[in-house]
């Protein structure tokens, strides 16, 4: 015979297929849910439908809750509602990059800062002080670029949050961004070096094989880091691109260079040794346990996720080779312009990369134009003494006994 279960205080039940004790509570939209308690002790789960039932209504009330109401509230927890109705709009993986981009800013503040108490002078206050931070992954000065993204995203909670007013919207003003038109490019005997420094230090070589493919595809980091193994085919020679870890928000499929290939290999050697083989495993698997060593036995991967940069590796790489300051994202310039001298054409390369703004096809053109030129200056200087001749400036053709005239030394006759 079962044992009979003991009666519940009003709000509990329980559940035929379930050990536990359930509840049932309504959403702010008025639309009932069952959630259970995780425990069959009746005491322990009327404390837990207590504290679930307060928590929901504490946001319901924050959900009614006016601008005027949201002003009052701490930055801090202002940018949390901000950035969590964001997501609707936006992928999580641009939503966790935004919060870590806005770290900066909670900091400058208290953590009670009110949003509504934000002023003009405080904005300024920021860019003036954050502009003489140094970057930690960069080693150098944040750039003015930084600081307005930061802005940019600090007017966005406040506009949100209904305090960003007609004083701010008129007299702010970002600083000044210089924009280069073109990254570095290196040269054929630096990518060497390169490839050679780091198979000689397995600490570096992750990053090696992750540069291989960007100078053998033209992608960036961002999108080599978010490959998963569905997007690589080998057999046809591309990996796919999809739309949500492209910067123009549109699908491709880049060709794979055998450059590339050779990296692609090598990485998915490693990414099946971590334990990556289903398709939608990624080829980069985030490393949960900090460590060193690539040999450690103790390092743990998570499949599901992406690594998170090789910034370190990287720079470390390029220091040792006597290239310091060549950012990653400068591979997929020197893919650009390896391409660009080699005749092909804007729209095929435009196909490749993904994106290309105006300043960057104009570039593009202007290193197409410079291979035309000397292109130009070798032939020309092959056909130098042909044109000698042709202008009767260069020596006489004298014939000896019985040689005759080919039908090139012949003379024009007009």
């Amino acid at each position: 015979m079962k044992n009979k279960k003991p009666r519940l205080p009003r709000g509990l039940h329980w559940k035929s297929d379930s050990p536990f004790i359930w509840f049932k509570w309504r959403d702010d939209r008025g639309k009932q849910h069952r959630q259970s308690t995780g425990t069959d002790d009746p005491v322990q789960a009327f404390s837990f439908r207590q504290e679930f039932i307060e928590k929901q209504q504490q946001k319901l009330e924050e959900v009614k809750c006016t601008p005027a109401e949201m002003g009052k509230w701490p930055l801090k927890k202002a940018a949390e509602e901000y950035f969590n109705w964001k997501t609707a709009n936006s992928s999580e993986a641009t939503v966790e990059r935004e919060k870590r981009i806005f770290k900066p800013v909670e900091k400058f503040f208290a953590s009670d800062f009110r949003v509504n108490a934000t002023t003009l002078t405080h904005i300024r206050d920021y860019q003036k002080q954050r502009r003489r931070h140094v970057s930690r992954t960069m080693r150098q000065p944040v750039t003015g670029r930084t600081v307005n993204y930061e802005m940019f995203l600090l007017r966005s909670v406040m506009t949100y949050a209904g305090c960003w007013n007609e004083e701010l919207n008129t007299r702010y003003q970002p600083l000044r961004e210089i924009k280069q038109r073109a990254g570095k490019v290196a040269s054929k005997n630096q990518i060497k070096t390169l490839i050679t420094t780091a198979l000689a230090n397995e600490y570096w070589q992750l990053a090696m094989y992750c540069g291989a493919v960007a100078i053998g595809t033209g992608c960036r980091g961002g999108e080599i880091r978010n490959l998963q193994l569905k997007d690589i085919d080998l057999e046809e020679g591309k990996i796919r691109i999809v739309r949500e870890i492209a910067k123009n928000h549109k699908e491709r499929e880049p060709r794979l260079m055998a450059l590339a290939e050779w990296g692609l290999r090598n990485l998915l050697v490693r990414a099946q040794a971590l334990g990556a083989n289903e398709p939608q495993h990624y080829l980069l698997p985030l490393r949960l346990v900090k460590s060193n060593s690539p040999r450690d036995p103790n390092r743990k991967f998570d499949v599901n996720r992406p690594m998170r940069c090789w910034v370190r590796g990287w720079r470390k790489l390029t220091e040792k080779c006597g290239m310091a300051g060549f950012r990653f994202h400068d591979l997929r310039h020197t893919f650009r312009t390896l391409g660009a001298e080699a005749g092909v054409p804007l729209e095929v390369m435009m196909a490749q990369l993904g994106h290309l703004d105006r300043e960057t096809s104009l570039e593009y053109v202007h290193v197409q134009n410079r291979a035309l030129e000397r292109a130009k200056q070798l032939i020309e200087s092959e056909q130098q003494e042909i044109l000698l001749a042709a202008q009767g400036k260069g020596p006489q053709v004298v014939l000896e006994a019985g040689q005759e005239l080919t039908p090139e030394k012949k003379p024009v006759v007009h």
